[in-house]
């Protein structure tokens, strides 16, 4: 299937794109109930009260989960993160050096 076209891609003005969202940032909205409770929107209204009870009922373990993943991402940046750093160190270094354009785009894709 194709997805809906909007009126401003027919007039050819292309709307600003959303800054993307840190995984932090997605973890913690996702701990919020109200982010929980829209996941049933869109289904017709019995069905939708039904996930919604669902979503009740699981929201706990939801809870522990997310508390899990937000964890491990942040063992992750203590741990792997510094050793990776370090061991490409060589590389970035190199790279800033004979390669000054090449590395300053790098840097400019993170942000």
């Amino acid at each position: 299937m194709t997805e809906p076209v909007s009126a401003a891609e027919i007039d050819g003005v292309v709307p600003p794109a959303e800054p993307k969202q840190s995984g932090w940032r997605v973890l913690l909205d996702a701990l919020k109930p109200s982010t929980v409770w829209k996941m049933a929107d869109g289904q017709p209204v019995v069905l939708k009260q039904f996930v919604q009870f669902c979503l009740i009922l699981v929201y706990p373990g939801w809870v522990v989960g997310i508390l899990a993943c937000l964890a491990v991402y942040g063992l992750f940046y203590i741990t792997v993160y510094p050793v990776l750093w370090l061991l490409f160190w060589p590389v970035r270094a190199w790279m800033k050096k004979n390669r000054p354009e090449d590395y300053a785009e790098s840097q400019r894709d993170k942000s």
